[in-house]
């Protein structure tokens, strides 16, 4: 018997409010007092949850508070994983903007979020999510929505600019992958052709700074690396590259082994960069060796951190009372080589 959805708020977790959204096929934990995160994105037919879970985990920012604040915020005190909107400053670090000091990635993935459910029904479910700025002004409204049976998740967004002036933001998408989805060989398909950026700076980066055509690039060491196949468990770097002159906005991620992939679609005339993280039992803060994943990220903007972005002019500003709005969509895929492309709508082909 197929079994019809669902949607709560009556759960916590480690103290902290959650929405949860699930059906047949996929089941959701969001995480409402710590940015909206989504903490599970589990495939239930092979009761596997797609996200990257962090060896720190999920701590709560209202209790527990970081011994010795730094001016690179508190992201990675708390970051324990999954999927989270980051506005107004994706990445970098030590950034401050127009006054306001906002660290690394921003204020949104920090901050409890209110949420109403709108549709309870066997059909569809869905919730409304939203945030305040506290440094900066802006306003993060999110529409959920699972439909019976699929595979699939519809988001909504809308961002807006409450303030009398106009003002620079940048917008990252941020989800991130590990095991046991996530293994070496697992391949990413991204629309052809693109350009990958490797920017100077990457400490523990692999990759010879320079502009590149997707996915092959050189590495510090003159050989070619091919940046569509995840690499061996015992490689140690992290590093991060962004993908631009994307012709179409989509990118599926899959697991040959286990026949799944994840599938993400989103307007390209609003994220205009694909971010490429990849995390590979990294040294010393936060993970000391411990981590091992990737996130795929969508953004407005790049390099990493507003001012950055500015100088480039790759950031976006929204004129007073202003706003800006669009949509994307998350597939969980089973026989994911099959899949010739994703829309933004839903639709694969």
């Amino acid at each position: 018997m197929t079994m019809v959805c669902r949607i709560s708020t009556l759960w916590k977790y480690r103290d902290m409010r959650t929405l949860i959204i699930e059906n047949s096929r996929i089941r959701l934990v969001i995480l409402l007092d710590k940015g909206a995160d989504i903490i599970e994105l589990r495939y239930k037919p092979l009761d596997l949850d797609l996200m990257w879970h962090s060896p720190t985990g999920w701590r709560n920012p209202v209790m527990e508070t970081s011994p010795n604040p730094n001016n690179m915020g508190g992201f990675l005190d708390y970051y324990g994983g999954g999927w989270q909107d980051i506005v107004p400053s994706a990445g970098g670090a030590s950034v401050t903007h127009r006054g306001a000091a906002l660290g690394i990635h921003g204020e949104s993935s920090m901050l409890p979020w209110s949420c109403e459910i709108l549709e309870d029904g066997v059909e569809e479910v869905s919730a409304h999510l939203w945030v305040e700025g506290v440094r900066y002004p802006f306003r993060l409204d999110k529409w959920i929505e699972v439909r019976r049976d699929e595979e699939k998740l519809y988001v909504r967004e809308r961002l807006s600019n409450p303030s009398n002036q106009a003002l620079e933001y940048s917008w990252l998408q941020h989800p991130s992958f590990g095991e046991p989805f996530l293994e070496p060989k697992c391949k990413i398909r991204i629309p052809t052709p693109a350009e990958v950026i490797v920017l100077e700076g990457e400490h523990l980066g692999r990759l010879q700074p320079g502009t590149y055509e997707w996915p092959t690039v050189a590495g510090k060491d003159g050989k070619p690396i091919d940046l569509s196949i995840i690499p061996s468990r015992e490689i140690v770097a992290e590093e991060t590259s962004f993908i631009a002159n994307m012709r179409e906005g989509w990118y599926i991620l899959s697991n040959p082994k286990l026949d799944l992939g994840f599938g993400l679609a989103w307007d390209i005339g609003v994220y205009r960069y694909l971010w490429f993280w990849q995390n590979y039992n990294a040294p010393d803060y936060p993970w000391y060796g411990t981590a091992w994943n990737i996130a795929l990220e969508p953004c407005t903007s790049y390099p990493g951190g507003l001012p950055a972005q500015i100088q480039r002019k790759t950031h976006i500003t929204i004129p007073p009372k202003g706003h800006l709005e669009t949509s994307l969509t998350a597939f969980v895929l089973s026989n994911p080589e099959k899949i010739g492309k994703l829309d933004v709508r839903g639709e694969s082909e």
